[in-house]
């Protein structure tokens, strides 16, 4: 009977190591027969429900628990380099998205008043030889200050969280800095949004961003995030940075959608995500590793939809990572994938 068992447990070993295979085909399924098929607006819906309902954050296939892959960013610890970019702020979502295997959660980035966001059509396909991805005009679609501190206040960290808040004035940014560093692990200071006009606009407009920093790093508690347009390469590296240096941040979360022209949009415009990002930003990475050194740390987000492409971004100085749009075209199992290939390449 023992023998019985014993030849059962053999056969089924096979099966629970492939898992992670086997989840990662089904879900390509059922997203190429699913969920890109649906409307846009119906496919998120659909999403966000799965996601608020189904428990998957309590199977461990979804991790890779190893202290090897352990890192810090602006000195806070993190269990791996893997960072769930912002996107929702619904804290059921946000609590979920903490057992899937990411080293830390951005939450959605939020204003001082509610935001409905640009109108629908805000949301499309889009799926070129790189592969799939999304073009959005949310347009910073969020509850507002007061309801997202009163939920966020309410959720436990199983790994760090990261505030993301963005304003059209500096005491805009103060405000909500303040009064979300508390629930927050660090705060980041979204200027890349190229959605919203008088937030994308910050970055034509370093002089002003330079005393924007010098005044949040006296007054917030927590390590400060600069997260930066791709679409201004040359402004970031010859003055953001620095005055971002200079006024004691340190980090900076290189990588948001790039702007593009799609008419299938409400606004006519929108911000590209996906693997067709992803040479800009490896190249920006490079350069901005090669000419601040050490004395930064670096976020690279955009187009990590493969193990990889994570590696390459990882070997090239970055201090972690930022994905969103590859967990949605490629499925839960992908965060465990990219933490394996981190694993063999420091030498597992």
């Amino acid at each position: 009977m023992a023998a019985g068992r014993e030849r059962s447990g053999h056969a089924i070993l096979p099966v629970i190591c492939r898992m992670p295979d086997v989840i990662t085909g089904l879900y390509r399924i059922f997203y190429d027969g699913v969920l890109s098929r649906l409307p846009e607006p119906r496919a998120v819906a659909f999403g966000q429900t799965l996601l608020r309902t189904l428990p998957i954050d309590r199977l461990g296939r979804f991790r890779l628990d190893d202290p090897r892959l352990r890192t810090t960013l602006g000195g806070v610890p993190l269990p791996n380099p893997l960072i769930f970019a912002a996107m929702y702020y619904d804290i059921r979502i946000l609590s979920r998205l903490m057992g899937l295997g990411f080293g830390a959660v951005t939450a959605k980035t939020i204003t001082r008043e509610p935001r409905p966001g640009h109108p629908e059509p805000n949301l499309a396909r889009v799926r070129t030889a790189a592969g799939p991805g999304l073009v959005n005009c949310n347009g910073f679609q969020n509850p507002g200050v007061d309801r997202f501190r009163r939920d966020v206040a309410t959720l436990t960290h199983r790994v760090p969280l990261i505030v993301s808040v963005a304003g059209e004035s500096a005491e805009d940014y103060l405000t909500l800095a303040e009064a979300l560093a508390p629930f927050g692990d660090l705060v980041e200071f979204n200027i890349s949004s190229p959605n919203t006009k008088l937030v994308y606009a910050w970055s034509t407009r370093p002089q002003e961003l330079t005393a924007l920093l010098r005044a949040a790093a006296g007054v917030v508690p927590k390590p400060l995030i600069l997260k930066l347009s791709p679409d201004f390469a040359d402004v970031n590296e010859a003055e953001i940075i620095p005055a971002a240096l200079a006024a004691g941040v340190g980090i900076v979360n290189y990588g948001n959608t790039r702007r593009i022209e799609d008419r299938r949009l409400s606004q006519g415009v929108g911000g590209l995500s996906g693997p067709e990002i992803f040479p800009a930003t490896l190249a920006n990475l490079r350069r901005t590793r090669a000419r601040f050194g050490d004395a930064l740390e670096i976020i690279a987000t955009g187009g990590v939809d493969a193990p990889d492409k994570a590696v390459t971004l990882l070997r090239e100085g970055a201090t972690a990572i930022g994905c969103f749009t590859g967990f949605i075209t490629r499925g839960p199992m992908l965060a465990r994938a990219i933490l394996q290939a981190v694993l063999a390449m420091r030498g597992r």
